[in-house]
């Protein structure tokens, strides 16, 4: 395998990037890494090299101790044999891991094979013509170790290598978790709402005015998803704690799927212009009960509350359609 890595360094040192991988790789981080010369899942980037985000794996010196599945009264993974751990350095500040990371064995994930460049990162593929961003993970805090930071599993949508939509943990559908899980494995799920992404993406593009940095192309569109199993407080908080992550997944829902919980856009008839005299009146005749066709899915309920037609709903829609949210 060495052999095989010093061939694909020297061949990256001449060679493109592509943009991502097909799907999330390794979420159960069961694969060591094989490049990365330290204790780190593969297809999986420690910022730095912080040994305060790696592997862990049945059997490992490291305390506390885990053990096989089943195990009783005892910390194991949740699947697999492995999981991966965030401590702390004890003063705040970053720690966690991020698929933004090239993928050298991108032609044979055992990399016993020597793959040909353009390399792609390992973000999975984001189809900005699709629906949400769906991830589902375990997460579980031991009760005598409860971290005192927050921790969760942000998303950022990009194109190359600029991030153009983010969602950081404990905003909109991405939770942020504390304390201790009493040593039990608990589901978590975090949501990219694709309206939020388009809101993001069209404030840094500047199709949306006096929002974010103005500084994304238009073109292309973005196309792959960075995301990054983290825990987090200010620099110098006192900090204390360990979390475990396992088995993270990644989904993309079909774009005509309304979650029927999301705000409107400017585009409110669909066509793909933003903010018309026609998506006003499209707007305006969804109030009085004849929505297009190819109209914001939740119909009159542009603020995505669930009460339809409301004053709020119109006070929303003039607000996004002069570049604010809802």
């Amino acid at each position: 395998m060495k052999l095989v890595a010093a061939a694909l360094i020297c061949a990256f040192a001449g060679s493109a990037v592509q943009a991502q991988t097909a799907t999330l790789q390794n979420g159960g981080f069961e694969q060591l890494c094989g490049f990365c010369g330290g204790p780190f899942p593969e297809g999986w980037h420690s910022p730095g090299n912080n040994l305060n985000a790696k592997r862990r794996f049945v059997g490992d010196p490291d305390a506390p101790a885990l053990f096989p599945v089943g195990t009783p009264n005892a910390l194991t993974p949740r699947t697999g044999n492995a999981v991966l751990t965030l401590t702390t350095p004890g003063s705040g500040g970053f720690v966690g891991i991020t698929t933004d990371s090239i993928n050298f064995c991108y032609c044979d994930q055992t990399c016993q094979t020597a793959c040909s460049g353009p390399y792609p990162f390992f973000d999975p593929i984001f189809d900005y013509n699709g629906g949400d961003v769906v991830i589902s993970a375990y997460y579980m805090i031991p009760a005598d170790a409860p971290i005192t930071d927050q921790s969760g599993i942000k998303i950022n949508i990009k194109v190359g290598n600029q991030d153009v939509a983010t969602a950081d943990i404990g905003t909109g559908g991405v939770p942020a978790v504390t304390g201790h899980t009493n040593g039990q494995w608990v589901q978590y799920t975090a949501v990219f709402a694709r309206a939020d992404i388009q809101a993001h993406y069209e404030c840094n593009t500047g199709v949306r005015p006096d929002c974010g940095c103005s500084c994304v192309p238009s073109a292309p569109l973005p196309n792959h998803v960075k995301l990054t199993p983290l825990r987090f407080v200010g620099d110098g908080t006192p900090s204390s704690g360990v979390i475990f992550w396992d088995d993270i997944t990644f989904t993309q829902l079909p774009p005509n799927q309304c979650p029927g919980n999301e705000c409107g856009s400017q585009d409110f008839n669909g066509d793909g212009d933003f903010g018309t005299d026609q998506d006003i009146e499209a707007f305006f005749a969804c109030l009085g009960g004849n929505c297009c066709a190819a109209c914001f899915c939740q119909g009159s309920d542009f603020n995505g509350d669930g009460d339809f037609g409301t004053d709020q709903d119109i006070e929303a829609f003039f607000r996004v359609l002069g570049g604010g949210n809802c």
